[in-house]
Parts: structure tokens; C-alpha cells; sequence
């Protein structure tokens, strides 16, 4: 192909590897584009027909040489560069892609080729790379050394290896010819979701840090350069990091960003280990995620050995510099190379800022809520109407800025109106007569076969098709109440219809103890489970959030009756234990006397009414999981809103983890203080009419005590683990041994959670009408 090829045109052949990449695709484009130069260009690709490919060939006018990548194949290598001018190689980065380049690399040079140019990174310098291989020793095992001094120490396998594997297979100066780069502008895009979502971005960045980078335009132009002029004499290595305009801060990028897009856009801060599991997730190539946190730490640590000689710079008046290590120094490479000034970061977000990263009608996402009227329901429609549809100019701060697609103020024109966001309310209900050939047991409500709009007549459950479309995110919330036959009936119907209607996705509700190693099998969690199954063997995009109890449980609670018999009159208790005041609930050592007396009290009565006090001993020193019904609603609602965030996820959240006893504290602290809360003589699973637990806090009756059993099943767990650690001579901190959790709240809503004690002041009036002695 080659000696023939050019004879026929006349002109210089140029074989890229990595030609579908973005640096790859950008060096070809600009080839193309050249007058001056007569180039014939070859794209050397695994399969002709991949759209990819056939797209870059529409685009580009190159050939295409299909060529054998796997192990075995070096023959087809060797043909498609042989006899070619300049070869470029633009690694892919992974441990295959790295072994496939490297046979590249002895190909170009068995043929005897001009020039090879290898992309690598700025981070390739051998003293950065040792440095990067001891802060990455704990995440990766030791890779494969690569080169034959000391100083070429053992490459993370991307970048690096290729450049000195083609270093030391091509040593003749100027043959082949590194371009290192910083981090590229278009990894922005690995946070597309976030900023069409949930108006941020993450990083592993300090704010404030100046990160130098490069578009890939710019690579393009300067790779163009060298491989268009193979007889022209280059330096063995080019550092394209530029001067102070050719990077940003996270800060200034934020603020780029927001004046582009028209609303406001964050940056979040992660810590290492979280930024390259986020990454992961988002199935970036690991070397790219490795090498964004080795770059974070030469920054940051130079920056900080710098910072001291500032001042004395800025005294005598000299410019401002980059700070970087020796191998990140500013230079005028790419100025040299292409005779053109670089784009920098805010020219490129101006320039394609609006066209990656706006909102459109294809990307918006609108609620569809499915419920039953509980108060999970009732919380998630009283938020959704209070925030998202009011028809202000902004929403209230508390909002968070992962729920609700906002814009600036100021801007009521065009494009730049508020964008309200449509949520429908589902209500699910019992059909009405329905015979007595389908009656059940008192109690127990009919199957649900209608469902009602809000402000609509009801409809058959199998016309919720027509209500769905392709943008919505159903937000589906069992309705247990119902029964589990008819909550599994409805759960399957809200499933199919967002199957057909090809939404977006469905979130649902769900329990912390779905899934927990200590949790025992029960028909309620067997239940949960079976919704869970229904809903992930679907086929319908998913996201899981297993809630704990709410705090709101003790709202539906009641003090026992005065006339007990069983605990004695309410007048003797209050002789026989004092009032406790503020004072003495502050105290650890008063506290534990008083829960001690009511825990005694407890058992010396017998529990003819009382079906399981909340201060029985073994629920009194258990561990209970709490979440305020509001952040529940929060939080659905912003997974719902960045629902493609956290797609095919299943999350445990939950804000808070108490004792029973620690929780009486709590309400007695913010009770009225003639009023003492005893919940000794509450009754943890008695219901009052008109207040059921499916009314005030959502979970049925049944699920409220599966809640309480898998809590005092986890601590016995606990304490065992602890007594068989002691056994052997060893300790074991209990109080770190809580259910995990896999999402904080502040992370899904960019707000702070209710604390039980928050929740407590703000609820105490009605939480002591209910709980405390009259």
C-alpha cells in the first residue's frame, strides 16, 4: 500500500493509530484541512465497518487500513506503516491498549519509519513517575518495569510506558517525538451528567488550584505539525502546559461555566479515593482518573512549598508564574510548534460550553409521583409543589442544587426564563364495591385497579400508559398499606407502563434492611424483595433507595392509658419517680438511672396491654435508624431530578443512628417540662385510629416492627462480635459497628440532614401531646 500509494499521489503518508480518538480524530481533521502541505492520510483500524470509523472517513477523505490488533497480529502492523513518512500513535489507555501500542511502536521501527509521534502526558518525566508509583502503591499493584536505566522506572500503564518503549526502540534524535500534554479541556465532559443534572461538577482539585490544560484542537494542531514535516529536525520532547492563561482554578472554571449556561454551577470537591471510584463508575479509563490525581498532587504539594516565596516576589514587583514541579514549567512549545496562540479554557467553554452542556427538551427530566395517599406520598407532593412548581422567580435556598432545575436571577428573556419542571401526583386507591366474592378480612383493603390524577377522575390501572411519556422519571412508592398481593399488582403495573412508555427511569422506596447479612427472612422483607426483583428484572432503568424508619414514628405513638392496669396509675408513677429536668437528662450518669428504673418498671409489670414497650431491655440499648419524612422527600426527589446519576444504583441512606434510651433523651431535652416523655409506657406497636403508622410515618404496622426486630438482631450481632473478640483477647469498637452507609444525604441533595435533636424542637409540641404524661 505504501511505496505505491505515494507514488500515485504524490504526496507524504501519514498512518494514525488511535483514530478514532479524540486526539486522533482532531489530528486527522486537521491534516485534512491543509493546502500547503500534500498528504495522503491513513486511519490503521480494527474494523472498516464501525460507524465510527465510517464517520471519520466521511469527514476526513482518509483510507483505511484494517489491520489485526490482537496478539499475533504485528504482521498487518508492519504492512499498514510500511513505507510511510510519520506515523502517529495516540495510546489507548488501558493494559491492552498499552501491550497493542507498543507492538506499534516495534512495527514503525522494524520498517524503518521518519518519524513516530507518541502522545504522553506531562506527568512522564521519570522523577514525577517514581513519585506518582509510591502515592498510588496502596490503590494498584506494581506494574511492569519499562526501560533499561533506573531513572525509567516502572511506567503506570498508559502514556507513560508507550513514550519510553518507543524512546528506547527509536533512540536516533528527532525520530521520534513526544508531545506531552496536560489534562485535556474535554474531560469536562465526564461530568455531562452532573452538569445537566445537577448543576456541578466534581474533581479532585482544590478550588483554588491552577490546573494547566490543553483542548484537543490544540494537540491536534500541534501533532499535525510534526507529522506533516518529517524531514524537519525536532526536539525529542515537547511539554504543552503554556503559560497562566492556558489553565483555570475549579473556582474560575465554575464561574465560566455559569456565566455560559445561565445558571448557577458548583464545583464539589472529592477526596481522592472517592473521585477515582466516581470515575470508575462513569467507566473512564482508569489511567485517566490515575493520572488526573497524580497531577492534583504535584500541584498541590509544589503550590504549598512555593507559597512561601510569593510574597517576596510579589514584593519586588516581579509577574505572577505557574508554580509546578521543574518537569511542569511553562513553556512556549506549542507557540513553536504551530506558529498559533492556544485556546484557552474560557475561550473553549465559550465556544462549545452551550452546545454540550445546555438543556434541551431531550434532556429534561419531569416527576411522575405513584403513591397511595401515605404520608411518604403526602411529604413528596408538599415538597414538589412548595419548591418546583411555585411559580416564583427562585426557588427558596433550602432547595439544593440537585433538585431543581433553576436559572439565574435577572434572566426572564428567551432562553433564559425559569424552567419549571412538570410533576404529576399519582394516587392509587382501592376500587370501589367490588362484591363480596372478592372481600378480604376487616382491615385489609380491596385490590387497587383504578389510580386518580390529581384533579382528575379516577382511571383503570391499566390506562397509566397514557399518562406516561419518554421524559419521565417515576418516582414509585409502594403502597404496603394495601396489602402485599395488591402492592406487588400495582408496582407491576407502574413497571410496564414505564417499560412501554420507554421513561426514563423508576425510582423506588425500599427498606435498609432489604439485603442486610444480619437481617433474618420474614414474609415483610420477602416482600420488599420481591418489589426490588420486579422492578430490576424489568428491564426498565432503576434506582433503589432503601429508607430507614422516620422519625415521625413517634409522632403516631401514644402514652398508655392512664387506667392500665397492667402499669398502675398514672399518679403513683409520678410518686414514685420524680420529674426529671433538663439538667439531670444532660447528665450520662442520671440518664442511665432513670432508664434503668423505667426499664425495671417495664418488667416487673405484666404486658397485657402493652404489646412491646419501647424501653423493653433489649429495644432500650438497640440501635435504630432514623431519617427526618421531609429529607426522605428531599432526597427522592433530588435522585429523581439526577436520576441519570444514579442509574442501575441501589443506595442505603439514612441520617441518623440512636438508642431507644438516647432518643428519650432527645425528646425530653426539647418537651414541655411539666410534661415528662416516658417511653417506658409507650407501646411501640400500638396504633391509634386516625393515626396509623401508614398515616404519619408511611411504613404499615407490620413494617414498623420488622424495622425494630432487625434492629435489636443487629445489635445482638454486635454484642457477639464483641464477646468473641474479647475472648481471644482482642477489642472491638461497637460503636462503630453500624449499617453502612452507600450515599450521604448531604452528597444526593447538597443539603445538611435533620439531626433527631433539630427534628425534636421542631416537632416538640405535637410529639408531647402524644408521648408525655398528662
Amino acid at each position: 500500500m505504501g511505496i505505491q500509494l505515494r507514488k500515485l499521489m504524490r504526496s507524504r503518508v501519514i498512518v494514525v493509530f488511535g483514530a478514532t480518538s479524540r486526539i486522533g480524530r482532531s489530528a486527522l481533521e486537521v491534516l485534512a484541512a491543509q493546502e500547503q502541505v500534500s498528504v495522503a492520510l491513513v486511519a490503521a483500524v480494527e474494523s472498516t465497518k464501525d460507524p465510527r470509523v465510517q464517520r471519520l472517513k466521511h469527514a476526513t477523505n482518509c483510507f483505511l487500513a484494517q489491520c489485526n490488533f490482537a496478539q499475533g497480529g504485528e504482521d498487518s502492523l508492519r504492512r499498514a506503516v510500511r513505507n510511510a513518512d510519520a506515523v502517529l500513535v495516540v495510546p489507548a489507555l488501558s493494559e491492552s491498549g498499552v501491550r497493542f501500542s507498543r507492538r506499534v511502536v516495534d512495527a514503525a521501527a522494524a520498517e524503518q519509519v521518519s518519524r513516530l509521534v507518541v502522545i504522553s502526558s506531562i506527568l512522564a518525566a521519570p522523577e514525577l513517575l517514581a513519585r506518582c508509583r509510591q502515592e498510588h502503591v496502596k490503590e494498584r499493584p506494581a506494574t511492569e518495569a519499562v526501560g533499561s536505566s533506573p531513572t525509567d522506572v516502572a511506567a503506570l500503564e498508559g502514556y507513560e510506558a508507550v513514550e519510553v518503549h518507543a524512546r528506547n526502540q527509536l533512540p536516533e534524535p528527532g525520530r521520534c517525538v513526544s508531545l506531552r500534554i496536560p489534562l485535556l479541556m474535554e474531560t469536562l465532559l465526564y461530568c455531562r451528567d452532573e452538569l445537566l443534572f445537577a448543576n456541578r461538577f466534581i474533581g479532585c482539585f482544590d478550588s483554588d488550584t491552577h490546573v494547566p490544560c490543553i483542548s484537543v484542537r490544540d494537540v491536534g494542531y500541534a501533532a499535525a505539525e510534526v507529522l506533516a514535516n518529517p524531514k524537519r529536525k525536532y526536539e525529542s520532547v515537547y511539554r504543552l502546559t503554556g503559560g497562566m492563561n492556558a489553565g483555570c482554578s475549579p473556582n474560575e472554571l465554575a464561574r465560566y461555566l455559569t456565566e455560559f449556561l445561565g445558571r448557577e454551577i458548583k464545583y464539589r470537591k472529592l477526596s481522592d479515593a472517592a473521585f477515582l471510584r466516581v470515575m470508575k463508575e462513569k467507566h473512564t479509563p482508569e489511567q485517566v482518573a490515575q493520572g488526573t490525581v497524580g497531577l492534583r498532587i504535584f500541584l498541590e504539594v509544589s503550590s504549598d512549598s512555593e507559597a512561601r516565596s510569593l510574597p517576596a516576589q510579589s514584593d519586588k514587583g516581579e509577574p505572577r508564574t505557574l508554580h509546578l514541579p521543574e518537569a511542569f514549567h511553562s513553556t512556549s512549545d506549542f507557540r513553536l510548534l504551530t506558529k498559533r496562540d492556544r485556546m484557552n479554557p474560557r475561550q473553549w467553554l465559550q465556544r462549545c460550553a452551550s452546545a454540550i452542556f445546555a438543556r434541551t427538551p431531550q434532556n429534561q427530566v419531569q416527576l411522575f409521583v405513584v403513591g397511595s395517599g401515605e404520608a411518604l406520598f403526602l411529604e413528596v407532593s408538599k415538597f414538589v409543589a412548595s419548591q418546583i412548581t411555585a411559580p416564583s422567580a427562585l426557588p427558596p435556598r433550602e432547595v439544593g442544587e440537585s433538585a431543581i432545575p433553576t436559572v439565574l436571577p435577572g434572566r426572564h428573556s428567551g432562553n433564559w426564563s425559569l424552567q419549571q419542571a412538570k410533576v404529576t401526583l399519582c394516587t392509587v386507591k382501592a376500587a370501589p364495591g367490588g362484591g363480596s366474592g372478592r372481600s378480604r378480612s376487616s382491615g385489609v383493603p380491596l385490590p387497587p385497579t383504578v389510580y386518580q390524577l390529581e384533579g382528575a377522575p379516577p382511571y383503570p390501572m391499566a390506562d397509566l400508559l397514557k399518562q406516561l411519556s419518554s421524559l419521565d422519571v417515576v418516582l414509585l412508592i409502594p403502597p404496603l398499606r394495601l396489602g402485599g398481593r395488591a402492592c406487588l399488582d400495582v408496582v407491576r403495573a407502574v413497571v410496564h407502563s414505564a417499560v412501554r412508555a420507554n421513561a426514563w427511569g423508576v425510582v423506588l422506596v425500599s427498606s435498609i434492611f432489604v439485603g442486610s447479612p444480619t437481617s433474618q427472612h420474614s414474609a415483610i422483607l420477602e416482600q420488599l424483595e420481591e418489589i426490588e426483583s420486579c422492578v430490576k428484572t424489568s428491564g426498565v432503568s432503576y434506582t433503589i433507595l432503601r429508607l430507614p424508619l422516620f422519625m415521625e414514628y413517634f409522632l403516631a405513638l401514644s402514652n398508655c392509658d392512664e387506667a392500665s392496669e397492667s402499669l398502675g396509675s398514672l399518679e403513683e408513677e409520678k410518686r414514685e419517680v420524680p420529674v426529671v429536668g433538663e439538667e439531670e437528662y444532660e447528665s450520662e450518669g442520671g440518664a442511665q438511672t432513670q432508664d434503668e428504673a423505667e426499664a425495671g418498671e417495664t418488667l416487673s409489670s405484666p404486658s397485657s396491654h402493652m404489646m412491646w414497650p419501647l424501653l423493653e431491655p433489649s429495644l432500650a440499648s438497640s440501635r435504630v435508624y432514623l431519617m427526618a419524612l421531609e429529607d426522605a422527600a428531599k432526597a427522592l426527589v433530588a435522585a429523581a431530578f439526577t436520576f441519570p446519576l444514579h442509574r442501575g444504583k441501589t443506595k442505603e441512606l439514612y441520617t441518623c443512628s440512636v438508642t431507644m434510651k438516647e432518643v428519650q433523651r432527645i425528646l425530653q431535652r426539647h418537651a414541655n417540662k411539666a410534661r415528662p416523655v416516658r417511653l417506658s409506657r409507650v407501646d411501640a406497636l400500638k396504633e391509634q385510629p386516625g393515626r396509623e403508622f401508614w398515616r404519619v410515618a408511611y411504613w404499615p404496622r407490620a413494617h414498623t416492627q420488622q424495622f425494630l426486630e432487625c434492629a435489636v438482631e443487629f445489635t445482638k450481632d454486635v454484642q457477639t462480635a464483641a464477646q468473641t473478640s474479647a475472648a481471644v483477647g482482642g477489642e472491638v469498637d461497637t460503636s462503630a459497628m453500624v449499617l453502612p452507609v452507600s450515599q450521604s444525604f448531604e452528597g444526593l441533595t447538597d443539603l445538611p440532614a435533620l439531626t433527631l435533636d433539630q427534628w425534636a424542637d421542631n416537632n416538640s409540641k405535637r410529639y408531647t401531646q402524644v408521648l408525655a404524661a398528662h
